[in-house]
């Protein structure tokens, strides 16, 4: 049976038909305007992330940090209950290592630049430093390190600081090795080179001696098509002199063999005492030399306790408890754990995801450690019995999302090593929290794709090109057929060939698509296209190999890569087709372009596959195409993004072609170069065929002219990697799948119809985005205390936006909205202010107001103006900006009850990323941290309390007196907000019915009218 909600996809598509070819917006957006588009989270954190490193101040004190892989530096001060991101401005936030200064613990080094050598990490851009516990930074050198592994800061010198930088993974650099300063940071000394294919990765220092160092240097490499960890360049090395000098470490029981990586840690309470994680190669005498080394007498000589060793590349921490020299930690997927020195050997964090690579023991309470792996941190207080999990943090590294078309819309996308997970992109009332999302899928997650018929289908994915379908209503699910596997359809066979060449390959992040023209048919490919019927059912093989199906690259991708250590999971597999589109104007033409630089298109279903590649001026020859975006304007138009970072090459490569492929030209213009800002994502707008939007490895552009040009666009969004983005075709909101951060979300409906005549008039009223009418269902219920994630939605109603030319210095506006009758059912008086001025319409039908004297809109636009004078004033006294634009909002239309849970009525507020218990104080923001959440001073005096008066902040009540000023009552009559807003009719009246309306701007003599469509989706309620 078909939803309600059926009729929204066709109308998706008459949008995109009927799309506006309006004139360019060819003069930039300035501060302001771009500041107006704010993005938002919507989380989820119930996975956490990747974490790269903890580490935290010795007991009593409660604090520690938390560097993401690709998600910045996250603070607790309070044992894990809440967290502060304190490291996410900066221009790059994949994080390697993180250090405190012994002597001086206000004072944090951040290494960028994760030292985790797999597939999808993110380059850093240098060595930080903050004197201040992680409030602000300053960038301290070293940029051209790119990844840097351990950070060691002197125990009684802050100025001492030791770094072990693993250079570029992707190519050969001389800025691998090992760095010093003695002065803070302001200059460096590489005190000890290798070669140009060998970084360091490691350091370690002497508990009472710090003349005394250990180094560990590897060789590591990655390719395109490979992994390559080991080489004559691995090795240990030891300083007597506070790393002026090294001398490598061979003594008796050291492996004899190739090395690769080495992890080390020494015995805070034995010294002499030391232990190594290492990655060897067989030699005559041990095949099986990988493992945990053991020495007891400063490193002279050594003894192999353990061969315990898993993906070495991926690992190798090493961790020995502060008081007792015996217990033992290396990381692996779980943790192991040893209480003889290795010789026998348990696991330590049951209970926890798996992949672990950080580890920080208390060194006065051993009992408090906190271990960090592909999910997260868990937190233990008796030496690893038991966990907690704080999944508070949005640090999910999603690689692709999708959107469905139910009211409110739901967001769906997968993660790295955490599956693929779907939920709400807004709430009516209430937060969004953890439980509001739900699994689809496991493994690593990639594409997933939501029916646009029937919302309860959700196609979901894991590496190597396994697909499934699930209904998210019943739990049924079934796996999709393909060649190679066994299962099939379309009288395929399913046995792989014997010649190379010939076997399917998929890559570790196949690409998966909806039809445009019918949700039944989908298409997915391997090194061939694949043509799925029958949502999923059945398939058919629509293209040759479309790759080169270079032999060489196949047998290493496949079989031999990782090194010393093999690493075949297929995360390397070559030779595969990783873009796929089909033109949402022309069924059947599709676009494929592979990892190994091949752009492909198929004009019609019954057309051949012609090539495109070599028509890319400027693009080295076998760059991965990264992204092809048909536009849904002109079937002759796409645009095709290329990424070369895994050959050391981190320029954006951006084309464009107007006829059919024939031709392609660059647009890239003024994207930034000189850091990782390589492109993962293009997107055309669906409504302006001039509006550009693009995903880095460091965030989001946008373009008003068809990409001559580019600007930041990145209000409130951190300098995560974007490596998707989608565009809500009824919503009008762009989507962005963060890897590192989760999923954000923008209104960008007005920068959709900005235009140079736009921007330049006196006035204009943008076309109202839909307004929708919902409802929630229930969810929770109990009080959680503030270990919990919460992120807040946009105030429920209908927006009407409106700009005003910078001519204009002030005076009124009146919005008025008609019913289909034509008659007025909300009116609001707002202040015109230059730029964009929103009003909220909260569905509700008012009484006819009677006529105004002159007197009283004078009086009206004077408190309207007190409450933007008196908020901007707060913001630029350092004022909490998200909170206070909310309060704003909230007050001009007459949601005072939303006033009263933004400052915290009912209850008490949330700390960390926007930690809020049900019926507390909802943070709009989780970037916005309150310290003691479980506090609240804006209560009622001489036993009155309550009510939105006793809710707001002492410095906020003007804003209740200017309401009542105006009203007579305590919050009844407004309307409006944004950069304007106005006073108006107010009052709880009917809902309004579902149908076309008509929205009225008045600003002077002049009149401006468009349409509003409000449409009810299902479980809404008055």
């Amino acid at each position: 049976m078909r939803r309600s909600w059926v009729f929204l996809f066709p109308m998706a598509l008459l949008w995109v038909a009927v799309a506006s070819a309006a004139a360019q917006l060819t003069t930039p957006l300035d501060s302001a305007t771009l500041a107006a588009f704010r993005w938002r989270p919507i989380g989820p954190a119930n996975m956490g992330g990747r974490i790269s490193d903890v580490e935290g101040i010795p007991s009593p004190s409660k604090t520690f940090y938390v560097a993401a892989a690709s998600g910045g530096i996250w603070k607790s001060t309070d044992n894990g209950v809440t967290f502060r991101p304190v490291f996410y401005r900066e221009r790059v936030i994949s994080m390697g290592d993180i250090a405190i200064a012994p002597s001086d613990t206000l004072q944090i080094w951040a290494g960028t630049g994760e030292e985790s050598t797999r597939n999808s990490i993110s380059p850093g851009g240098g060595i930080y430093k903050s004197t201040d516990g992680g409030l602000t930074w300053s960038l301290m050198g070293l940029e051209g390190t790119e990844h840097i592994g351990r950070i060691v800061v002197h125990p009684t010198n802050p100025d001492i600081v030791w770094v072990a930088a693993l250079g570029p993974v992707w190519r050969p650099s001389p800025d691998r090795g090992l760095y010093k300063t003695t002065d803070g940071g302001k200059t460096w000394r590489k005190v000890k080179y290798v070669s140009e294919d060998a970084g360091f990765v490691e350091v370690a220092i002497h508990p009472t001696n710090p003349d005394i160092l250990f180094a560990a240097s590897w060789e590591v490499r990655r390719g395109p098509y490979f992994l390559q960890s080991g080489g004559p360049g691995s090795a240990l090395w030891k300083s007597t002199d506070g790393g002026e000098t090294w001398t490598k470490v061979e003594g008796p029981g050291w492996p004899k063999g190739m090395l690769g990586r080495i992890g080390l840690a020494i015995s805070p309470s034995h010294p002499n005492i030391m232990y190594a994680i290492v990655e060897a190669e067989p030699y005559e005498g041990n095949n099986r030399p990988s493992g945990l080394y053991r020495s007891d007498d400063g490193g002279l000589t050594w003894e192999q306790r353990n061969t315990n060793n898993v993906r070495p590349f991926y690992y190798s921490q090493v961790r020995v408890h502060p008081k007792n020299p015996d217990r033992v930690y290396w990381s692996s997927t779980p943790v192991n754990v040893s209480n003889d020195g290795g010789r026998t050997v348990g696991t330590a964090t049951g209970g926890l995801h798996v992949d672990h690579h950080a580890m920080w023991i208390d060194p006065v309470d051993p009992d408090r450690m906190i271990v960090g792996n592909d999910g997260g941190i868990g937190i233990s207080f008796n030496q690893g019995g038991t966990y907690i999990f704080p999944n508070t943090m949005p640090l999910g590294q999603f690689y692709e999302v999708s959107y469905g078309m139910e009211i409110p819309y739901m967001v769906c996308g997968g993660l790295q090593d955490n599956g693929s997970w779907c939920g709400p992109s807004r709430r009516r009332q209430g937060p969004i929290t953890n439980a509001m999302w739900f699994t689809v899928g496991g493994g690593d997650g990639f594409f997933t794709l939501q029916d646009p018929e029937l919302p309860e289908i959700v196609y979901s994915e894991s590496q190597g090109g396994n697909m499934r379908r699930t209904n998210i209503r019943t739990g049924e699910s079934f796996t999709l057929p393909r060649p190679g596997r066994g299962g099939g359809g379309g009288g395929q066979g399913a046995q792989q060939p014997q010649n190379l060449a010939e076997q399917w390959r998929f890559n570790w992040n196949t690409p998966m698509v909806l039809s445009p023209h019918d949700p039944t048919v989908l298409y997915a490919a391997g090194n061939r296209v694949l043509k799925y019927t029958n949502r999923g059912e059945r398939y058919e093989i629509i293209s040759p190999d479309l790759t080169y199906a270079d032999t060489m690259k196949i047998r290493v991708s496949t079989q031999t890569t990782g090194g010393i250590t093999r690493d075949v999971t297929g995360a390397e597999t070559f030779c595969t087709i990783v873009a796929l589109a089909e033109s949402p104007l022309v069924r059947g033409m599709l676009f494929a372009g592979t990892d190994d630089g091949r752009t492909w298109i198929r004009r019609s279903e019954t057309a051949e596959w012609e090539e495109l590649t070599g028509r890319f001026p400027g693009v080295p020859e076998g760059t991965y195409v990264r992204r092809i975006e048909p536009s849904s304007h002109d079937a002759n138009v796409f645009f095709v993004a290329f990424d070369n970072h895994r050959r050391g090459d981190f320029k954006p490569y951006l084309y464009m072609t107007t006829d059919g492929g024939r031709t392609f030209r660059s647009i890239v213009s003024n994207l930034p170069t000189g850091g990782p800002d390589f492109v993962h994502v293009i997107r055309q707008d669906l409504r302006n065929p001039n509006l550009l939007f693009v995903g880095t490895d460091v965030g989001v552009y946008v373009s008003t002219n068809l990409g001559r040009s580019w600007q930041r666009f990145m209000t409130d969004l951190p300098t995560v990697p974007v490596h998707d983005l989608k565009i809500h075709p009824r919503d009008r909101e762009l989507i962005a799948g963060t890897h590192g951060n989760s999923i954000w979300i923008v209104d960008i409906a007005p920068l959709q119809e900005m235009t140079d005549q736009t921007v330049t008039a006196e006035a204009h009223l943008f076309e109202p985005k839909p307004g929708l009418q919902y409802g929630n269902p229930p969810v929770e219920g109990h009080s959680t205390g503030h270990m919990v994630f919460q992120v807040g939605s946009p105030p429920f109603g209908a927006e009407i936006v409106f700009h005003i030319g910078s001519g204009n210095r002030g005076g009124a506006a009146q919005v008025l909205i008609l019913n289909p009758a034509g008659q007025q059912v909300f009116s609001t008086t707002a202040a015109a202010a230059p730029g964009l001025n929103r009003v909220l319409w909260n569905f509700r039908v008012q009484a006819p107001p009677p006529p105004k004297t002159p007197e009283q809109v004078q009086d009206s636009l004077r408190a309207v103006e007190q409450v933007n004078r008196l908020v901007d004033s707060l913001v630029a006294a350092g004022g909490d900006r998200t909170r206070l634009e909310q309060a704003r909002l909230a007050v001009l239309s007459g949601n005072l009850q939303g006033l009263a849970a933004i400052f915290g009525g009912g209850g008490g507020g949330g700390g960390g990323a926007g930690q809020t218990p049900p019926g507390g104080r909802v943070r709009p923001h989780p970037y916005d941290w309150v310290e003691r959440p479980g506090e609240n001073w804006n209560v009622g005096q001489g036993g009155g309390g309550g009510g939105v008066g006793a809710a707001l902040p002492q410095e906020l009540q003007p804003l209740l007196q200017a309401v009542r000023a105006i009203s007579g009552q305590a919050g009844g009559g407004f309307g409006g907000g944004g950069g304007g807003g106005g006073f108006g009719g107010g009052g709880q009246g009917a809902w309004a019915e579902p149908g076309t309306y008509t929205v009225v701007l008045k600003v002077g003599d002049k009149e401006y009218r468009k349409p509003l469509q409000v449409i009810r989706g299902p479980n809404f309620t008055g």
